[in-house]
């Protein structure tokens, strides 16, 4: 990346989507940045694994898709690692090679175990950036910003976000949250996903 001699550059808000590596992400980032899901189908095939391990067969037979599509993807979802073999169910199908997500899979009934803890501290978190309101806003005077034209609304998600990278890298430090792994293509995240609702199914 090249910038104009005597700027140092900016940081956007997530480097999936700025050449500028390192140092300035979300832990799911590069999953975008390195386009390891790329177009729906790669999503659809999670979706469908994330219910029960399934053969290359199988897969193409519940998205309606050719054997070898699904093969071609299956083999870049196991070398980006966003998939892996079900070792423990071969050992019961030794013919077959089933394959599953390789990341945590939250079953609706398990986020709800966390819900109201969640939605607790996120209760706390609004409530202290109520509190700073006053000093975000004697911040702001001291800037620029305003001559510029923009309001403190402008900048407050830029305050937060800020605020959360600088929470989730001390919660890093004391061991209370995973750091992004590397991955064998060399990519750096974490990943997950939840099941919707019950109810959102019914729909």
């Amino acid at each position: 990346m090249t910038t104009p001699a005597g700027f140092k550059g900016l940081l956007f808000p997530c480097e999936c989507v700025s050449s500028r590596p390192g140092g300035y992400s979300d832990p799911w980032a590069e999953i975008t940045r390195n386009r390891l899901l790329p177009n729906g189908t790669k999503e659809e095939i999670l979706n469908v694994l994330a219910q029960e391990p399934k053969t290359i067969t199988q897969i193409a037979e519940a998205l309606r898709l050719s054997a070898p599509t699904v093969h071609t993807h299956v083999s870049e979802m196991l070398r980006s690692e966003l998939l892996r073999e079900a070792v423990e169910w071969e050992k019961t199908h030794p013919a077959e090679r089933y394959y599953e997500p390789n990341f945590p899979v939250f079953r609706s009934e398990e986020c709800a175990e966390f819900r109201t803890l969640c939605e607790e501290m996120s209760r706390d978190l609004v409530t202290l950036f109520e509190k700073q309101r006053q000093k975000m806003e004697r911040a702001f005077r001291k800037t620029g910003l305003a001559e510029q034209g923009w309001e403190l609304s402008d900048v407050t998600q830029c305050l937060f976000a800020n605020m959360y990278r600088g929470a989730r890298c001390r919660l890093e430090q004391k061991g209370l949250l995973s750091s992004r792994k590397k991955h064998k293509n060399g990519a750096h995240w974490i990943f997950w996903a939840e099941e919707l609702e019950r109810k959102e199914h019914k729909r």
